[in-house]
């Protein structure tokens, strides 16, 4: 696999290592650099205030990028560049014939969220697919944008939806565990979701797969070896979270199925560093029948696969 870099600062980089004849793909999203100098801090708190402030330039609604209603999905990401934030995706509620991307901005002043439609991108015809009416040659523009959680206070906010064709103010409230948005009735624009739960911070989640019950002590031996070296048992609220499902105690459900397969789940609290659990799960891995999947919700994950090798993604 190549490495991955940008002529500035690397927000992450792929590297291969061979150890033990185990394959370990390494990708880590690297933090950035810390602000020691008066005069470059003082640079940076000017180009955020340009970027989020008043003035941010070229913040202008394309008048050609027309379109009559949105859709919205959203959820809170933790995965991958960018930390952590709200993921929006928005949809137009018509078929084309052409592939549109609909490209979003948004800056923030003080209590209000403008979000705005800049473009509408034509990529040219769409691609093929089968579907029940017939018509397998229509598809729908769609665009994205993400706002980091370290942008949003606990707070209400107005968001205000821009169009050339029309504009909606919603309401945003930040709670510490949840975020709850209220859109007005209206004609062009909507959500079938209305609060978004975001992973409770330094968790450790995931599970033990395997085949066969001669395995099941291996499992336990890893889970147990975890909180050994410091992880330690944890609950969460019962919410609908994007990456982590619970029972109605707040504890992880084990699952099975035949012949004789089965999923050994865990969540603990991280006493303990992401790194020290990825590589007691590279001993277990090695030494037993196991595929180990970690994730932490400060957005670290790790893959141990018997088919696909092992991946370990480290958070900025």
């Amino acid at each position: 696999m190549t490495t991955i870099s940008y002529p500035t600062l690397p927000l992450f980089e792929i590297r291969n290592n061979n150890n033990n004849n185990l394959k370990v793909t390494v990708i880590t999203y690297k933090k950035k650099q810390k602000i020691t100098n008066m005069k470059t801090h003082q640079i940076i708190l000017l180009l955020a205030f340009t970027i989020f402030g008043c003035n941010k330039d070229n913040f202008t609604i394309n008048s050609e990028a027309s379109v009559e209603s949105l859709t919205m999905y959203w959820d809170h990401e933790v995965f991958g560049e960018g930390g952590k934030r709200l993921r929006f995706e928005l949809y137009e509620n018509k078929e084309f014939e052409n592939s549109f991307k609909l490209v979003f901005d948004y800056k923030i002043e003080g209590k209000n969220i403008t979000i705005i439609l800049a473009d509408k991108v034509d990529n040219g015809k769409c691609g093929k697919f089968p579907t029940p009416n017939g018509i397998d040659s229509l598809c729908r523009p769609k665009g994205n944008l993400f706002i980091p959680d370290n942008l949003l206070d606990e707070r209400d906010y107005s968001v205000i939806l821009k169009t050339y064709d029309f504009e909606i103010i919603s309401n945003l409230t930040v709670h510490e565990d949840k975020y709850d948005l209220q859109i007005p009735t209206n004609e062009n624009f909507s959500s079938s979701i209305a609060t978004v739960y975001p992973i409770p911070e330094n968790l450790l989640f995931g599970s033990v797969v395997f085949a066969g019950t001669e395995n099941t002590q291996q499992a336990i031996a890893f889970l147990e070896e975890l909180e050994a070296i410091g992880f330690v048992k944890t609950s969460v609220p019962n919410y609908p979270y994007r990456h982590l499902s619970v029972g109605e105690n707040g504890k992880p459900i084990d699952t099975h199925w035949d012949p004789d397969n089965h999923n050994m789940r865990l969540l603990l609290q991280m006493d303990s560093d992401f790194e020290k659990a990825f590589d007691l799960a590279k001993k277990h891995f090695s030494q037993a029948n196991l595929n180990i999947y970690l994730y932490s919700s400060n957005g670290d994950q790790a893959r141990l696969s018997k088919t696909d090798g092992i991946i370990v993604e480290y958070a900025e």
